[in-house]
């Protein structure tokens, strides 16, 4: 089976889903949103348009980047007193992706609470899906004002099956080094790094819990449903769908004692 048709995120908003369990994520997209800001200024700043067509490359099927991009477009606009431009957005992930629970929520979550939010002034907003790999360019030049991405890439693997189908699983995961992602952007000369920031987030995503406590149990399971919403139809694509229990619930236990010894976070890196 082709890579493409696997390697998506749990569709739907059932327990397991992405779209229930990519809190995350949104931590992640929140902790960014400085430098998200600051590229929009730049824009505002040299040639405010009036319609703005933005692309999300690895929309997966929750509400998380979207309405961050939107929000961050219109306070930057309140802020230079510019006209709030009207969208044009273009969502984008593989064919596999969970298309349909995306324009499902679309309606509650996105059009009715930012015209509750924003009143009048905020401006129309026209979202189409693109389905297939950014990686092939197919937008044609000098139309998108602004690409987003985020988590496009973040795959993991741990558990206990036969070590020949272990051997033979390949998973699309790395975690460059600062120094590694400048070479990288650098050397391959379509782009220039004008910023890099390092932002550390929690394992369970609980940064934005005030009354959070601390229990290494609790914050396992919190981490083992993250990563079965992400992880899972690739898993089950190798191994079938009958080791995902056993897998997620050993997976919990060297989580929890790994807290036990340790508090870990994620090093997010965010570049505009």
């Amino acid at each position: 089976m082709e890579v493409s048709q696997v390697l998506h995120m749990n569709g739907g908003n059932g327990d397991n889903s992405y779209a229930t369990n990519s809190i995350l994520q949104k931590i992640a997209i929140t902790k960014a949103r400085s430098v998200m800001n600051r590229s929009i200024s730049d824009l505002y700043t040299t040639n405010p348009p009036r319609w703005l067509r933005v692309a999300d490359l690895g929309c997966s099927s929750g509400p998380n980047t979207l309405l961050v991009i939107i929000e961050a477009i219109d306070e930057i606009c309140r802020q230079l007193n510019h006209n709030v431009p009207e969208f044009q957005v273009f969502l984008n992930d593989l064919p596999s992706n969970d298309f349909n629970s995306i324009f499902k929520t679309f309606p509650a979550l996105f059009y009715e609470q930012l015209g509750k939010e924003k009143g009048e002034k905020f401006g129309s907003c026209s979202i189409v899906g693109i389905p297939g790999s950014f990686y092939e360019g197919f937008f044609p030049s000098t139309t998108i004002e602004f690409f987003h991405s985020s988590y496009s890439l973040h795959w993991l693997f741990q558990g206990h099956i036969e070590e020949a189908k272990a051997d033979s699983f390949n998973v699309p995961f790395y975690m460059p080094s600062r120094k590694e992602v400048e070479a990288i952007i650098c050397g391959e000369g379509s782009f220039y790094l004008d910023q890099l920031e390092i932002f550390n987030i929690n394992w369970d995503g609980s940064d934005d819990d005030e009354n959070f406590t601390f229990d290494r149990f609790i914050s396992a399971q919190k981490m083992a449903k993250f990563l079965r919403a992400v992880a899972t139809p690739l898993i089950a694509c190798h191994f079938g769908d009958a080791v995902i229990d056993v897998l997620f619930n050993r997976y919990i236990e060297y989580v929890g004692d790994h807290l036990s010894k340790e508090e870990d976070k994620f090093a997010i890196l965010s570049f505009p």
